[in-house]
């Protein structure tokens, strides 16, 4: 079909923004229409056949697309748009024309902003008016025809000799070390600065893989007789390498609770070895999410794991000057149960600062601090889907004041991982074992759930991971364990306690015998008389 040629996109905004509160549109899509947009909102089953309802998901807002052919209109597809634009405020579909995939046909599209109001069109511009293209019209049509073919096959042919340049400059490399001769020099290039600051390590083994991620590989190896994590990037990955490092590098960064940077680096477990490399200390227990699959624990180990989890987000989201260093506040945004090691005391180590971004300051930082002036897209991006705030999920991050929204969306992921740790914990189980550990969430939308699915659950139904009922009666604190992550992943970002306040709630846990001051604005588990009541077991959320 020729609107498969034309690309489904260039008729549609591409940026998405804010879900509506509700929009029902019609939907359709015509047999042989390439690409679909039924991902921007939830189908509804209203019948067996076309056309059907869809209740959009990221604007308020309909459109509907009608090919004219000699007086006769068709309807190509109908549905939802993914943003709120000019032309949504309209009550009616009011059709445009805005391509021609063949001299003899228009295609038309309207925006709306009313339910259902795509199903039908309110006129369609009778041929050779305003907006549709006449005799004259065609014959320009086909002089930019052939101009944008002989534009093509420039390019074509540019492409061609670019990609013959590559393939000769590797035969010369390839033929220079059979002969053992020196490879060519490569020409400067900005971009490969990195490789010139950086030593090669002759002392660095290798030995496994434990990791394969989008951006690097991470091994397991040695560098002079120290177990060694090695975090290998391929030379696609250069940026990612260089913003992990420069956090990594910050001064004051050294924290019981956040993985060792040892040294950067370059090479690779074997030739071509020229990738950039981030050499970090190595936790043998491996991930927090390994560790839970294979050990329950009991009270005391569980709580140590979570109490070290909040300590090390707490120190990342903290601003502070110490003995003449500067360290800025950190957004970890990535915080999953893969990115946290199992130290060997069975505490836990925040790692894979991949993502994180440091945050404006309260205090007048030193000129060599570094800044990350970010738009509102690279603001918002994110790390595992799965432990996405709502408000990461809806786009409704607070952009305004982006510091403290990103600390907020990390508290969230935290609760997310403390659910985990509990969950395989076996004094909160006195009758039985702990199941078998899952993720967050999936006991509800299985390993692999899409961000829509997410969507539904946690931000339109406000769904939570389930909290067994024996957790509400566990004789420390009677709902302090339940209390404490209601107020971590609150769908309010700013009802959301602090990391500083989830460890102290946790400590005051640890210790129930001891009194706890707690921080300003942050206040205790529960008001004085609750220790007085029975225990409620709650029903599960």
């Amino acid at each position: 079909m020729m609107l498969g040629t034309l690309g489904l996109w260039a008729l549609l905004p591409t940026a998405v923004q804010a879900p509506p509160s509700t929009r029902t549109c019609v939907f359709f899509e015509a047999p042989g229409v390439r690409g679909s947009t039924k991902t921007l909102g939830k189908l509804l089953d209203a019948g067996p056949g076309p056309p059907r309802v869809i209740r959009c998901l990221y604007s308020r807002c309909c459109f509907g697309i009608w090919n004219l052919t000699q007086d006769r209109a068709q309807v190509e597809m109908q549905g939802c748009r993914d943003s709120d634009e000019p032309g949504c405020e309209s009550p009616d579909c009011d059709p445009s024309p805005r391509a021609h995939p063949s001299p003899s046909s228009t295609l038309f599209t309207c925006s709306c902003g009313t339910d259902f109001c795509n199903a039908n069109y309110s006129h369609l511009p009778p041929p050779g008016s305003p907006g549709t293209l006449g005799s004259q019209g065609l014959q320009a049509v086909a002089g930019e025809s052939i101009w944008m073919a002989l534009v093509l096959l420039g390019l074509f042919l540019l492409l061609l000799l670019l990609l013959g340049s590559i393939i000769l400059v590797l035969l010369q490399r390839k033929a220079s070390r059979v002969r053992g001769g020196p490879e060519p020099e490569p020409e400067p290039d900005s971009g490969r600065d990195w490789s010139t600051e950086l030593p090669e390590l002759p002392e660095l083994c290798f030995s496994q893989v434990i990791r394969e991620g989008g951006h690097a590989v991470v091994w397991a190896g040695q560098l002079q007789g120290e177990l060694v994590a090695i975090k290998a990037f391929p030379l696609r990955a250069v940026a990612q390498f260089q913003a992990e490092r420069a956090l990594y590098e910050l001064p004051g960064l050294q924290h019981d609770h956040i993985v060792r940077f040892i040294t950067a680096s370059r090479g690779g477990p074997g030739p071509p070895s020229c990738g950039p490399l981030l050499v970090l200390e190595l936790h043998p227990k491996g991930s927090l999410c390994h560790y839970l699959t294979q050990h329950t624990s009991d009270w005391g180990s569980s709580l140590r794991m979570a109490l070290s989890l909040a300590q090390g987000l707490a120190f990342l989201h903290e601003e502070r000057w110490q003995d003449g260093q500067y360290k800025p506040g950190i957004a970890h945004r990535d915080l999953s149960s893969q990115n946290v090691l199992i130290r060997e005391d069975g505490s836990c180590a925040i790692g894979d600062l991949g993502l994180a971004l440091v945050l404006p300051g309260l205090t007048q930082p030193p000129a060599w601090a570094p800044t990350q002036p970010q738009g509102p897209a690279a603001i918002m991006e994110a790390g595992t889907q799965r432990y996405m705030a709502p408000e990461l999920l809806d786009k409704t991050l607070d952009l305004q004041d982006w510091g403290m929204a990103l600390r907020r969306a990390d508290v969230y992921s935290l609760a997310l991982l403390l659910w985990e740790i509990l969950s395989r914990c076996l004094d909160l189980r006195p009758d039985s074992r702990p199941p078998p550990f899952q993720l967050a969430y999936e006991a509800e939308l299985g390993s692999t759930p899409t961000t829509c699915e997410l969507w539904t659950l946690a931000v339109e139904e406000r769904r939570r991971p389930y909290i067994p009922s024996t957790w509400h009666c566990f004789a420390t604190d009677p709902g302090g364990l339940r209390e404490l992550l209601e107020d971590c992943w609150d769908a309010d970002p700013e009802a959301r306690l602090t990391a500083e306040c989830v460890q102290q709630r946790l400590a005051a846990l640890a210790q129930p015998q001891e009194a706890h001051s707690f921080p300003e604005g942050c206040p205790p588990p529960c008001p004085e008389d609750c220790l007085s009541t029975p225990p409620h077991c709650h029903s599960p959320l």
